[in-house]
């Protein structure tokens, strides 16, 4: 009931948060996509489907750049772009699949001074959740490298409330906290956050991750594997973490794949591997993917919603993708022993 009363609740300050002068109305056009591969080969990985997606553009002065966003169950969308700038909108979908968004508005993402700030190292925004837990919205910056929450019933005129870390050692200055994730209430985390660098070094070929509170507090590592960055993290209703990671360089090509890690295998000192969920690469519609979000259905089912970040290029797109997970997870999550 507490989740659902504090989705509820987020439904209604995204709504709110539109409606605020700061706020600019967004025209944007939505391309559909109905096949997920270009060679019209697959329509489907394993225990994963396509369920739609959309080339969206705009001429916007400030869209594009999408790096962090997240959804509540009825498909409002909060998302940050990499230039400093919030994104509302709300998801069109008809009998499972996307096919459009909407109500698009964006405003500046201000400082602790009130002020939108104009230098890229600090507003670099890449991750953000939604935290049913005090109703505020979690964003993780790289370069300047932090975590601030904000109020979700006002994102126009919201001012960043600093999130304590631990020293954050290895990070390099555009490869910084690219994901934060909220595990789910009554978890092994606890109250924690998880946050995890893009592609910092832990000295022994993992990437860096550090859980901040809780009774799991302290770094971890995520096994890396190829010349993949993490770009996003969302949390399962069980307590698994779904990782989102990304190639895409000129001289090695764009790849797109998804990790599962187990709730357990998440502890101080750990090196993390996990199940492949989903790979794809150039034969696929998919660009720079960038962040990921996850909603449960009540069948049990997870939908797996992405988005890429065209970086203001003409050589690239904003797209959504949408893809619903097969397997049932459980709606409580599991507690090991430690």
């Amino acid at each position: 009931m507490k989740t659902l009363f504090g989705a509820a609740i987020l439904l209604a300050l995204c709504y709110r948060a539109q409606a605020e002068p700061s706020f600019v109305a967004v025209e944007v056009t939505a391309y559909p996509i109905e096949s997920f591969t270009i060679a019209e080969r697959v329509n489907a990985h394993g225990e994963i489907s396509f369920r739609g997606g959309l080339v969206l553009s705009s001429s916007y002065e400030h869209f594009g750049g999408l790096s962090g966003f997240d959804v509540t169950p009825d498909g409002r969308l909060v998302a940050v772009t990499d230039t400093g700038f919030w994104l509302t909108g709300r998801l069109i979908e008809e009998a499972g699949w996307l096919v459009g968004i909407e109500d698009l508005a964006m405003a500046p993402i201000l400082g602790e001074d009130g002020e939108a700030a104009n230098q890229k190292a600090s507003v670099d925004a890449e991750g953000l959740r939604f935290d049913i837990r005090d109703g505020t919205v979690l964003v993780s910056f790289e370069q300047d490298h932090r975590v601030s929450r904000y109020a979700a019933d006002d994102l126009g005129a919201a001012i960043p409330m600093p999130v304590a870390l631990p020293p954050l050692t290895g990070l390099l200055g555009n490869r910084g906290i690219e994901s934060v994730a909220i595990p789910p209430t009554g978890g092994p985390l606890g109250d924690a956050i998880v946050i995890i660098s893009e592609k910092a070094d832990d000295g022994a070929g993992g990437i860096r991750g550090w859980v901040v509170g809780g009774p799991r507090a302290g770094a971890f590592s995520v096994r890396r594997e190829g010349l993949f960055d993490i770009t996003d993290a969302a949390f399962l209703a069980n307590g698994d973490l779904f990782i989102l990671e990304r190639l895409f360089s000129l001289s090695d090509g764009i790849g797109m794949r998804i990790r599962r890690l187990a709730a357990d295998d998440i502890r101080p000192g750990a090196t993390v591997d996990g199940q492949m969920v989903l790979f794809d690469d150039h034969l696929f519609q998919i660009d720079n993917m960038e962040g990921m979000a996850l909603r449960q259905l009540p069948t049990g089912e997870v939908l797996i919603t992405l988005i890429s970040d065209d970086n203001h290029s003409l050589l690239q797109r904003n797209l959504l993708l949408q893809f619903v997970w097969r397997e049932t997870i459980s709606s409580q999550p599991s507690m090991p022993a430690d």
